[in-house]
């Protein structure tokens, strides 16, 4: 996992190129932990990519990020992006919702907005894994719902939400 994490940090885009940062980096990623057995080559690392379940993955990565962080001090942004290259012929592009603690410059956590819908339902479910008390939440138009202001205030945190026009009361 440490392998995948730091690759996909540094813009691997395949499991081929996390075994190959493995191989040609054993000795820096021994500073962290022993690889006494080396690496993973790619076809393992893909069965034990393939095991994980990702939500629950992702719970305990954002429980790993809080407890390294602590309670969200400042600012922290919840924005929509489209993973770049992610459009495939036979699929559409993948559309992440993400939360970044703006003093700790760290994404604090990440959700998958289904394809049947956006990011007003994405959004609740990423407040729901997130210690943001005592932050400033700041979010625009689209995430400009009760709902989601209720959340965050029902988490001790205050929100700068974005209007537009239409959303006049």
């Amino acid at each position: 996992l440490l392998l995948g994490l730091a690759m996909t940090g540094f813009g691997a885009e395949t499991i081929a190129d996390i075994a190959r940062f493995g191989q040609k980096k054993l000795a820096l990623l021994r500073r962290f932990r022993p690889f006494a057995e080396g690496t993973p080559a790619h076809d393992h690392l893909g069965d034990i990519l393939a095991t994980l379940d990702a939500e629950q993955f992702q719970r305990c990565f954002v429980a790993w990020v809080a407890a390294l962080i602590g309670i969200s001090e400042g600012v922290v942004a919840i924005d929509g992006k489209t993973v770049r290259r992610s459009k495939g012929a036979a699929k559409q592009a993948i559309h992440m919702v993400s939360a970044f603690a703006a003093r700790q410059r760290m994404v604090l956590g990440q959700v998958k907005v289904s394809e049947k819908s956006n990011e007003i339902i994405a959004i609740p479910k990423l407040l729901d894994m997130l210690a943001i008390e005592g932050a400033i939440v700041t979010i625009d138009a689209m995430g400009c719902q009760r709902e989601i202001a209720q959340k965050i205030v029902d988490k001790k945190a205050d929100c700068v939400l974005a209007l537009k026009g239409n959303q006049g009361t």
